[in-house]
């Protein structure tokens, strides 16, 4: 038995790959299973919709689409195989607050009857919520100030935002009671939910930093999945409330966040599949029976689980493995993906003189998207750059792209920033503490020559450098800029020095301007110690023998400096 099985009440007018099973019957749920179905009720491990939905709106030939068919499969069993998350669950309880400028005495009564503890209260008492599902804190206003109201969910009608930042809180209004009372009810003793990113702090822009020069995935989490510890500059992940929207991690400038459902080198393996193929991206949370339309030949659906986690490098990896155009169907843009569309598109204007990627909010714009949209083969790159952070994928593709011409300079923001450093090189003293801050690479030491360098492509534009650098006026980072040139992608010299010998023992320990700094600083403070000046041009082993030397002549002959 095949791990794939096909189903039509008809049927088909030509075969499918013979990895692929065809049935005009539903198999029996209890005696077969399989990996991947075109149909919600054959028992699989993936339901996929968008196979049923390209064979009855496709323009392709029936070449074409016996190829597209087993391709669609083949995207979304490594999707599945390359995923990251696992299934948790939380138990929760029957306590259930219902929340309503009109009296709703009776639904709490009637949900009681259920088998929930259920009350009713008005809005006018509420002062905040916090917590998560199962363990929801309320704090509401009393006759002597105010009190904390434990619950397991609530019903709100009406839910500002600040309540629906939580899981458990369900907005009558929005939902519709019948579909908010199904939610309560399906989660009465436990909450499933995924864990939907992996985390690494060794390259995360705001942890355990000395200034706050990061933190967008907070801003743009529309629950309190994320929290920023400012005291501690950690960051707090609660899975139980992400929705799993996938924002954070296209805002990410380091990728320090990625997505679990679709990790980085997931969908990279992904993209090498619609190599000559139009890719049409589809969020699993469109309904793609109301997405009727004719596709243009080539064009085949991607589906991906998360609306916003699209970032500048998902976008460029799958324009350079498919060598065409890019149409994202959607009606959520993420502020990380608008900029990470605008940047790529920008790129690709400079270039080719072509757009490489259409935002289509509705099925008019995707229409015409699919009319004017160009081939862009001169653009494929097969490259492979699994395991690489995200900064480095970007400054490989993009490398590649801009090749040794010149093609201008990039203004990049508001949500997504590129940038680079100059150094006063008279002023720098090589201490290399913007190497020890820069968590992205960008800036590196270089002892077999004595240099700092820096490679703009790998820089975020933290401004974290600048801020650690003693010396004033010495860094200076200049913001928003995505430089379109060769040198941008190597390594640069900004400072070098040479090495200074120890007046002792004749061993190299610092550099020429760091020894200079600090004896002109202090010898001043020694005033005709000679001995104590001469420390200041001393290795470490050497300072103290040199000191302990001057101390025994002294007692020796009885001699003082004065």
């Amino acid at each position: 038995m095949n791990e794939f099985i096909f189903y039509s009440k008809e049927k088909l007018e030509f075969p499918l790959h013979e990895s692929i099973d065809v049935t005009t019957k539903l198999p029996d749920k209890k005696t077969e299973h399989y990996f991947i179905s075109n149909h919600p009720e054959i028992p699989a491990d993936v339901f996929a919709p968008e196979i049923d939905w390209y064979r009855h709106h496709t323009q392709d030939d029936v070449a074409a689409q016996i190829a597209s068919i087993k391709t669609l499969y083949d995207v979304r069993a490594r999707a599945f195989e390359g995923a990251q998350h696992f299934d948790l669950s939380r138990p929760t309880g029957d306590r259930l607050l219902v929340i309503s400028e009109e009296e709703r005495r009776d639904l709490a009564a009637q949900l009681t009857e259920e088998g929930f503890t259920a009350i009713w209260l008005d809005p006018e008492l509420i002062l905040d919520v916090t917590g998560e599902i199962g363990d929801l804190r309320v704090s509401i206003r009393t006759f002597e100030e105010k009190d904390t109201l434990l619950t397991h969910q609530i019903i709100w009608f009406g839910a500002p935002e600040f309540a629906l930042r939580q899981s458990g809180v369900y907005d009558a209004q929005v939902l519709g009671l019948d579909a908010a009372l199904e939610q309560a009810r399906a989660h009465r003793e436990h909450y499933p939910y995924k864990n939907f990113l992996s985390y690494d702090a060794t390259i995360c822009q705001y942890h355990e930093r000395l200034t706050n020069v990061c933190g967008k995935c907070e801003e743009v989490c529309p629950t309190t999945s994320i929290l920023k510890i400012d005291a501690e500059r950690h960051l707090s992940f609660n899975p139980v409330n992400c929705h799993g929207c996938g924002g954070c991690v296209s805002i990410c400038p380091s990728g320090a966040l990625d997505y679990t459902q679709m990790p980085m080198d997931t969908f990279e393996t992904v993209s090498a599949y619609y190599r000559d193929r139009i890719p049409l991206i589809l969020p699993e949370q469109v309904d793609l029976d109301s997405v009727d339309l004719a596709l243009a030949p080539g064009v085949l659906p991607l589906m991906i689980p998360g609306q916003k986690f699209l970032s500048e490098v998902h976008l460029l990896t799958l324009l350079q493995q498919s060598g065409q155009p890019i149409l994202f169907f959607s009606d959520v843009l993420s502020k990380g993906t608008g900029d990470a569309i605008a940047i790529v598109n920008e790129i690709f204007e400079h270039r080719y003189g072509k757009q490489a990627v259409y935002y289509c909010p509705d099925l008019p714009a995707l229409e015409e998207a699919m009319a004017f949209a160009e081939p862009i083969p001169e653009c494929r790159f097969g490259m492979e750059t699994y395991g690489m952070k995200k900064r480095e994928r970007f400054t490989h593709r993009l490398s590649h792209l801009v090749g040794e011409d010149d093609l201008s300079v990039i203004e990049t923001g508001e949500h997504i920033h590129y940038g680079t450093v100059t150094v006063n090189a008279d002023a720098c003293t090589l201490c290399v503490a913007c190497v020890g801050a820069c968590s992205a690479g960008a800036l590196t030491a270089h002892p077999e020559d004595n240099t700092l360098r820096l490679n703009a492509s790998m820089c975020t534009d933290c401004g974290y450098c600048e801020y650690v650098c003693p010396e004033p006026d010495c860094i200076t980072v200049h913001h928003d800029e995505l430089h379109l040139e060769p040198n941008y992608f190597k390594q640069v010299v900004l400072a070098q020095d040479e090495l200074f010998k120890c007046v002792e023992c004749g061993k190299e320990f610092a550099t020429v301007k760091a020894v200079e700094k600090i004896a002109n600083m202090m010898a001043p403070r020694f005033g005709d110690d000679a001995t104590r000046i001469r420390t200041l041009y001393c290795c470490p082993d050497c300072k103290p023998k040199l000191m302990l030397r001057d101390h025994l002549n002294t007692q020796t002959t009885g001699n003082s400096h004065g």
